[in-house]
């Protein structure tokens, strides 16, 4: 994940700074089984877990200390400077023969435009060349060959289940397949049918089967019979469900034919081929030695395998959680070879540990207005105990116990072993009883712990009411919702590893997890081996971006080295502009006064932005009482004072926030962008101080006001009142030089685990507005939840084409380049057929005569898992990784399409991950060299950073845009505190604080910089 930390002298932040930790697995997604189901023996049933045993609380609760995370690849001493060089391994040059198709394959001069094509003739762009600027090397990348036998072939099977095996995530939800018991059924029916076992079976367990051989099935297809039961059971009980799963042939797979379109040239006969379920079936293949270990979590549909270290239950995240490391794989091709890429990846994972004691880890204090954050913690948790016959049973956490009048139970809310009384016909007791006393009496446990909340383990019609203490929670559990701040601050910490730590991992333990060999027999079988070494590609280092700044009245050029670069004294912004009608805002006590004003505006003068002294010189002083039970007073406060300074006139506010407080930063760029139209910078207090620095001894005087972060605090500024910071020299931009082509950044974002359910995706469109490209306006709208196609595109664009005219006596652009952020490969052509024709009516209601621009679409991606790792010292940055400008476009691009990598930025933490740029639509006749360099030096504009960023700035731009467009709904995105609230709770399109825009005055400026 790429961080943002603050740079050198009068630096600012941006994308980039950080290195890799996996984003897309922090804490979220993954395997977590669920189930339901009643209960025997217990006040209408229960379960318990072993007592005391290694999980760490055994009766009684857990302690509330997870064991200490030791790691060997943290210990472990480097002998070559950080670069991963394997043990009796030379370092192999690319495959000849691969960079003598790729060579064939180009398609130089050829403009791709849609205009006289339907989309089902639509093929990706051919690649138009190779690039050959900047200095030629060779680095590892985290691919592997696969080599397949001549004339194999994999034969696929459809799986069909009746009945089904489905859940109920609430009351009016519709039942979903319940992956974890499809699973288990699958399971069953495997170790029953020898025809299915050994080697030349692989299946994703849910729906498909594939073998190496041809199986011997009547007409096709084969019925099997088989009744369920749990792992822990010995066997179907008289109540089983008996399923029948039927086996139906689904065709052949050819690997030589994918192999021969990995080597034919573009075209139409390309278009014929589905290379999808090829890979589809060589993905499920390759799982399998992950899939069938019972020591690994995750598998089954999925593509990430984890397994607890030795020694611990994991990182500890605080709060009950802790972190797994573990491995990404997945079957890739390239032009002329299939490919097989495995990534380290990082999940929250639930310990393995007694319920009480996690939930003691999660909220030490248990008081009443606590609970409903816990219960959310703990809902769907799978947890085991064995105090009926000594059995193991396991079973799925509902919530914790509530009164139900249906069954005239009569309790207070969060009901204890003491609290929770019922009739008990079975121990003939007199009148009511406890559940302290039914398990004292029908299992003879007294419990230790009888004040804690007992948890559900029925459902609502049907509870099952159980002490924790007597509850073990099952392995393997993922976190499936979004961490908090504290808690991702620590995953990053343990995510962030260097690149030769993180490529030693992969080449031992991913490849090993994976069963990479050249002697796996349940890939023989199959006809597959794969390479145990990783891949070598050619790469090119592209040269340092000089940018400009003004002295003076005139242009001055820095150079840059290592992607950054210091404003020298005299310099100031290329276009500097006037804070007028501005104040200050403290929403806690602290120091801050007039002698810090000053200091901020005389940093901010030496950079451009001259100020008026604010209205407030010492600052208006608000206390927050702060903290989620006090949100609704702490928002009502906000409100009050962000509309009293509306109506002083203010237009600008320097907010100083108690902490990093997510809510409150949210409440204040609602009130103040979208009721107000007020711009705000928001600063916890401690980061305009002056820090000691540990590595010289520099110990600042007390209060001292940091010069950096003012000059952080006027780049916002500048920015957001119009103002331009820094700029390419025309040399540097290219097609860009003219004046006349828009640049456009676009993405969505989506709504988070632990939303309301039916929350809405939030889609932004940013537009450079003239040739300086410095200004980004933007238009933003909620639409229809986890929809990646922008639905109201044509407005929104349409007010980016009307901003340009307005900005250019009336003209428009005559090229439109397009940086699409966050599409994956199969919505390329979605995004064409639905995306594409709102931008072409935009442009025809506007342009004269209906004739419009040349369009370009680049789609940029971040969430892959392809990186790549220095084979010397002098191809290295300080951080051991590769250096800034690095660009890759051959070895492990598409074999039919025009795309490359580029890692732009300089990663000063981890392993830095490029960003995979794909071309999709270009009816302006770029280049490889010109498009490379083109993006390359665009990451040296954005414009609160002095420092090139790891995306390119318009899809940067855009997703800051959608990010602020979750903070105007922090509420409905971030409800997870609830237990109820993301399944029975819903989005109310018609009672929502927010749908689209921000207020008139703000509408037209970088507001959400």
């Amino acid at each position: 994940m790429s961080g943002r930390a603050r740079g050198t002298p009068q630096q600012g932040r941006g994308r980039g700074t950080g290195g890799d930790s996996s984003r897309g697995d922090l804490g979220r997604g993954g395997f977590q089984g669920r189930g339901r189901g009643g209960d025997r023996g217990g006040p209408r049933g229960g379960r318990g877990a072993p007592r005391g045993g290694p999980r760490g609380g055994g009766r009684g609760g857990g302690g509330g200390n997870l064991p200490r995370y030791q790691d060997q690849y943290e210990l472990e001493v480097d002998p070559n400077n950080g670069i991963f060089t394997p043990q009796n391994e030379t370092l192999q040059a690319p495959d000849p023969k691969v960079e003598e198709r790729e060579n064939t394959l180009i398609r130089p001069g050829e403009e791709i435009s849609l205009s006289g094509l339907s989309l089902d003739e639509y093929t990706l762009p051919a690649r138009p060349s190779y690039g050959t600027q900047g200095r030629p090397i060779v680095l590892r990348t985290n691919y592997f060959n696969l080599f397949t036998r001549p004339g194999a072939e994999i034969f696929r099977y459809n799986i069909e289940i009746s009945p089904q095996l489905l859940t109920k995530t609430s009351k009016d939800a519709k039942p979903k397949v319940n992956r974890r018991k499809t699973r288990r059924l699958i399971e069953l029916v495997i170790q029953n049918t020898p025809p299915l076992q050994g080697p030349g079976i692989a299946t994703d367990f849910q729906k498909l089967l594939f073998s190496a051989k041809q199986l011997s099935l009547e007409n096709g297809s084969r019925t099997l019979q088989q009744r369920y039961y749990e792992p822990e059971e010995e066997g179907p009980g008289p109540k089983s469900t008996n399923h029948q799963v039927k086996i139906a042939e689904a065709g052949s797979i050819s690997v030589p034919q994918l192999v021969e379109y990995l080597s034919s040239p573009p075209g139409a006969n390309s278009a014929s081929f589905d290379k999808g379920e090829a890979l589809q079936a060589l993905n499920i293949i390759m799982t399998r030695t992950a899939n069938n270990n019972p020591a690994v979590y995750g598998g089954g549909a999925s593509n990430k395998f984890y397994r607890i270290p030795e020694g611990g239950p994991g990182f500890d995240l605080g709060t009950g959680l802790v972190a797994l490391k573990g491995f990404y794989t997945s079957v890739r091709t390239s032009t002329l070879r299939i490919i097989v890429n495995i990534n380290v990846a990082n999940g929250a994972f639930y310990p393995a540990m007694n319920l009480l004691g996690l939930m003691r880890l999660h909220t030490p204090n248990s008081a009443n207005d606590q609970m409903s954050g816990l219960e959310g913690f703990i809902s769907r948790l799978r947890v085991s105990h064995s105090y009926i016959n000594g059995k193991k049973k396991i079973k799925t956490v509902q919530g914790f116990a509530h009164p139900s009048p249906q069954y005239k139970q009569d309790f207070p809310p969060f009901g204890t072993a003491h609290t929770i009384k019922f009739e008990c016909v079975e121990l003939q007791a007199t009148g009511k009883i406890s559940v302290f006393q039914y398990f004292k009496r029908k299992w003879k446990i007294e419990l230790k712990k009888p004040d804690d909340p007992c948890v559900n383990l029925g459902n609502k019609q049907h509870p099952v009411f159980v002490p924790p203490e007597l509850l073990e929670i099952e392995p393997g559990q993922q976190y499936n919702k979004k961490l908090d701040g504290s808690q991702t601050s620590r995953m990053l910490q343990f995510a962030v590893r260097k690149p030769a730590e993180n490529a030693r991992r992969i080449v031992d333990q991913g490849a090993r997890m994976m069963g990479l060999s050249l002697t796996n027999p349940n890939l023989l079988e199959f006809g597959v081996k794969v390479a145990p070494s990783m891949m070598t590609v050619r790469a090119r280092i592209l040269p340092p971006v000089p940018i400009q700044y003004r002295s003076g009245k005139n242009p001055k050029t820095f150079t840059t080295s290592n992607g950054s670069w210091n404003m020298a004294g005299g310099t100031s912004f290329s276009d500097g502009r006037y804070l007028r009608n501005w104040t200050v805002v403290k929403f806690a006590r602290n120091d801050i006064g007039r002698p810090d004003i000053a200091k901020f505006r005389e940093y901010a003068r030496n950079c451009g932005v001259g100020s008026d002294e604010p209205a407030h010189p010492d600052g208006i002083l608000v206390e927050l009482q702060t903290g989620k039970f006090n949100q609704d007073a702490d928002d009502k406060a906000i409100e009050d004072i962000l509309q009293r300074a509306a109506e002083k006139g203010m237009k600008v506010l320097l907010v100083f926030l108690p902490s990093v407080d997510a809510f409150i930063y949210s409440r204040v760029k609602f009130w103040a962008e979208v009721k107000f139209g007020i711009q705000t910078i928001c600063s916890a207090e401690r980061k305009i101080r002056v820090k000691p620095s540990p590595d010289n001894n520099f110990r600042p005087p007390p209060g001292a006001v940091s010069p950096d972060y003012c000059a952080n605090i006027a780049h916002k500024f500048n920015l957001k009142l119009g103002g331009l910071n820094q700029t390419l020299p025309s040399e540097k931009l290219g097609i860009l030089r003219d004046g006349k082509t828009m640049l456009v950044g676009m993405d969505v974002t989506h709504p988070s685990p632990g939303s309301l359910g039916k929350s809405p995706s939030i889609a932004g469109v940013v537009a450079s507005i003239d040739g300086q490209y410095g200004q980004w306006p933007a238009s933003m709208r909620a639409q229809e939840g986890k929809v990646e196609m922008i639905q109201k595109l044509e407005k929104m664009f349409g007010e980016r084409l009307d901003l340009w005219q307005k900005t250019n006596k009336g003209a428009f652009p005559e090229r439109i380049i397009i940086y699409r952020d966050g599409v994956s490969e199969g919505q390329y052509r979605t995004l064409l057929k639905e995306e594409l024709p709102q931008i072409r009516e935009a442009c025809k209601k506007r342009y004269p005569g209906g004739k419009g621009p040349k369009i370009s679409i680049i789609v940029c991606g971040k969430r892959h898992h392809t990186r790549f790792y220095p084979t010397s010292t002098q191809n290295a940055d300080r951080s051991t990784n590769t250096k800034n400008g690095t660009v890759v476009d051959r070895g492990v691009t598409m074999e039919k399409g025009w795309d490359f990598f580029l890692q732009a930025h300089t990663a000063l933490k981890g392993t830095a991950r490029p960003t995979h740029y794909v071309v999709i639509l270009d009816e302006n006749g770029l280049n490889a060299d010109g498009l490379e360099a083109l993006t390359h030096n665009l990451c040296y504009l954005y414009g609160r950073a002095t420092k090139a960023v790891s995306l390119c700035p318009p899809a940067y731009y855009a997703d800051l845009l959608c990010e602020r467009g979750r903070a105007y709904l922090y509420r409905e995105f971030n409800a997870r505190d609830n237990a109820t609230t993301s399944t029975e709770q819903t989005f109310d399109w018609n009672r929502a604080p927010w749908l689209e825009g921000v207020h008139d005055a703000l509408k037209d400026t970088m507001f959400y910089i």
